[in-house]
């Protein structure tokens, strides 16, 4: 087991006696201070409460209801019997068109939940009322640095207070009666990098724990604990170590640092940030991170001459009275592929071998399911529960995945199995100790990896994961795309290799047996394309013997936990992707989703999806058994589908078409990939009409779209270098305007006759 238990134990007892604590850094104040709340009112959880959750089944406490994050409820009152009777019970609406990716959490008749950029909803739970809503003032410039949209996965309720982070990087602490300020604090270490925050904060004994996203751009992540009453830093912990002639600000890192080449490419912060999964063992007093992928992403290029390059792709087990690492595990040794492991993990005691366990599992983006003793971090099993080529199997004996080498992509474009998507990616997974199956929202997917022609550049504050990656599709995000006109052809690349279909399932997976037992296909109408990896979202299943499901079809759908036969299908008229969630009021159960789609699939809303077909407004719905109808939105009415004559005319030489190429694919193709798209809250550049031309340059480099999400990128181009891009996306109208208009003639041209027999047929 790759975890270096004793050797941290014994530098921690050092570090300890040697400094009596010197190793923490001082305490950041916070910026308001506050009283403690009071106790019993409102938003009230503190750890008995969470510890008997069981004993209060209609509550739903945490992101996954309890302590264990199992995303199930022990309610029966909806079931497989009467399940047919499901319909609508309220909605709260919400009015952006940002995505939505957390799960609410019910507390004493209150429903909170967190919507973009960090904003707080607070509704009666049993009619959707509103309480009070927060919605923190956003600094802009942090909108050009979200690799995956605005979003937020959530907030922490704990003794009066509820708990959320802004995406420009403050931790709030609001007051759960009226959603007041009782404090907030700053959690960056350097605004100017890259950094913001997506994922939700967490409750560990006496301190509320958040992480940070931003590793593709130039983060260096790491955890921070606050008190939960003042908001005082009480420690700090960095996932990477940084440039060792600087020293180290725990053991753990100087440990870490041996797995880095000493000439690695510190400045760009080398990424690890812990954007999204955390749990807490309350007997063990361990605290686990899920971290996250590499910047650059190719491990020749950050540390050239090897290493496992710790603490990336890990699941990390921290002391959270101190700070100090227990143990770790590392999934993907020198990450080279963007599979992080920050995927949601399951705390679960299971008999292997004959012998109860207490283990932690987690299906992260690299394809294997894993089990480890949340003790102490050993490895019980790893298969793979999606197709994986870059590695045969995991060593038992090492706890490494053994490589092929198909996944090396540095000297030459490969097929690497998973995809960047992962094998499972944020969206939630769901336990259902009744089966003793996990329920994974499953990612099948492979994409071409492949060097940019251009030598590395750091530019801080810009994306920085450096290599390119091409779906094995139709469409800019793959063969058609122009990263894809120098490669070998699809099938000289995929042979010998999975099948190359995107598609997207529900996997019910036996974390003992370590083997599928069912499995549903939700990729719809769009097996084949992207999209069908995001249609279905995240899970949740019940005592009632059913596992729910939002879907970018705007469909809810209701399945039986043991077959994956589907019992109930609800339009609601809103693209899902969040995790839903049930609870009970006055006697009623509901069941409750965040609608709306984020993330990848907020950048495109292809016909067929709800988003598309009604907008992408969001809203809570919630369901009860004697519901009616789900209201739907007015329909969107589209524009002529047509592609029209670009209004200026081509320009640029071929060198600086190529530059522009290269810089849009670098800073812009993380919003703007999916240009073809129709109806999406990003626009297709190649459609710009003369005006958005006229303002290019001021959009690009003044910031004067930032309020709609087009940040400021003066930092990041130059005026030539924002020239380039607009001759570049000035080819791509043509180019799609001349294939359209042939088509069009294509279209309209008899099918046996040439231009010369239709002539004689029409004079």
């Amino acid at each position: 087991m790759n975890n270096g238990y004793a050797w941290l134990r014994l530098s921690v007892l050092v570090c300890c006696l040697l400094f009596a604590g010197g190793c923490d850094k001082p305490p950041e104040p916070a910026r308001h201070a506050a009283g403690s709340a009071e106790p019993h009112g409102p938003g009230w959880v503190d750890a008995e409460r969470l510890a008997g959750i069981d004993a209060e089944p209609g509550a739903w406490l945490t992101g996954g209801r309890d302590s264990r994050q199992t995303y199930y409820s022990l309610l029966t009152q909806i079931n497989r019997g009467n399940v047919g009777q499901l319909g609508f019970a309220w909605q709260y609406e919400i009015d952006t068109e940002d995505g939505f990716e957390a799960t609410p959490l019910v507390v004493d008749g209150v429903l909170y939940s967190s919507g973009p950029g960090g904003a707080v909803y607070a509704v009666d739970a049993a009619t959707g009322a509103e309480k009070w809503k927060f919605e923190p003032r956003i600094d802009p410039e942090f909108v050009r640095k979200a690799c995956c949209g605005v979003v937020n996965r959530g907030v922490a309720v704990w003794q009066g207070r509820v708990y959320v982070g802004s995406l420009d990087g403050y931790l709030y602490a609001l007051n759960a009666t009226d959603g007041s300020v009782a404090w907030q604090v700053n959690t960056l270490t350097d605004r100017a990098r890259g950094y913001t925050i997506t994922g939700a904060p967490y409750i560990a004994g006496d301190k509320v724990v958040i992480g940070n996203a931003g590793a593709e751009f130039d983060a260096r992540g790491y955890i921070t604990a606050y008190d939960l009453v003042s908001g005082v830093q009480r420690w700090r912990f960095f996932i990477v170590p940084g440039d060792p002639k600087y020293g180290f600000e725990n053991p753990e890192l100087e440990m870490a640092a041996k797995t880095w080449d000493p000439n690695s490419l510190w400045e760009v912060g080398l990424g690890g940030t812990a954007w999204d999964a955390m749990a807490y063992d309350p007997d063990l007093n361990l605290l686990y991170v899920g971290t996250g992928n590499a910047a650059p992403y190719p491990r020749k290029l950050r540390s050239p001459s090897g290493g496992d390059n710790l603490y990336l792709s890990s699941i990390l087990a921290i002391d959270p009275d101190n700070g100090r690492l227990a143990w770790y595990y590392q999934t993907t040794p020198a990450e080279n592929w963007d599979f992080t492991a920050t995927m949601k993990m399951i705390l679960a005691d299971l008999k292997i071998d004959g012998k109860k366990r207490q283990v932690i599992m987690q299906a992260p983006k690299n394809g294997f399911f894993y089990v480890l003793d949340r003790r102490s971090g050993e490895l019980l099993s790893a298969e793979p529960y999606v197709p994986v080529n870059w590695a045969s199997h995991v060593d038992m004996k090492t706890g490494k995945p053994v490589e092929t080498g198909q996944g090396e992509y540095f000297y030459e474009p490969k097929l690497v199995f998973p995809s960047p998507a992962g094998g499972h990616n944020w969206q939630p997974m769901s336990y259902n100790p009744d089966t003793g199956l996990v329920y994974i929202p499953v990612i099948e997917a492979g994409t071409i990896w492949k060097m940019p022609k251009e030598p590395f550049k750091y530019q801080k504050g810009g994306l920085n994961s450096t290599s390119i990656y091409i779906f094995p599709m139709r469409g800019e995000w793959g063969l058609d795309g122009a990263d894809a006109r120098d490669l070998p052809p699809l099938d000289e690349l995929a042979k010998g290799q999975p099948d190359t279909t995107l598609r997207g399932l529900i996997r019910a997976w036996d974390p003992v047996a370590q083997k599928k037992v069912w499995e549903v296909d939700t990729s719809g109408r769009w097996t084949g394309e992207l999209f069908s990896t995001w249609n279905g979202g995240g899970l949740m299943s019940s005592a009632g013997g059913l596992l729910f499901q939002g879907r970018g079809t705007g469909e809810f759908a209701v399945l039986d936990v043991e077959t994956g036969k589907k019992l109930k299908s609800i339009d609601t008229g809103t693209s899902m992707m969040a995790g839903p969630m049930t609870y009970m009021v006055d006697g009623v159960q509901y069941v409750a989703i965040m609608a709306g789609l984020g993330g990848a699939a907020g950048q495109v809303y292809p016909p067929g999806s709800a988003a598309y077909k009604y907008g992408n407004k969001g809203r809570i719905v919630a369901f009860k058994l004697g519901g009616g109808e789900v209201p739907k939105p007015p329909e969107v009415e589209h524009a002529d589908a047509g592609v029209p004559k670009p209004p200026l005319e081509r320009r640029g030489t071929r060198v600086q078409l190529d530059e522009g190429a290269e810089l849009y694919t670098r800073n812009c193709t993380k919003c703007h990939a999916n240009m073809d798209a129709r109806s999406s809250g990003i626009p297709d550049l190649k459609l710009m009409d003369a005006d958005a031309h006229r303002q290019f340059n001021d959009i690009v480099l003044k910031g004067t779209l930032a309020d709609k999400g087009m940040g400021d990128f003066s930092a990041l181009l130059t005026p030539a270098q924002v020239e380039a891009i607009h001759d570049y996306l000035i080819e791509l109208a043509w180019q799609a305007y001349e294939t359209a208009q042939a088509s069009e003639q294509q279209f309209h041209r008899a099918p046996d006759a040439s231009p010369e027999s239709t002539a004689e047929k029409n004079p």
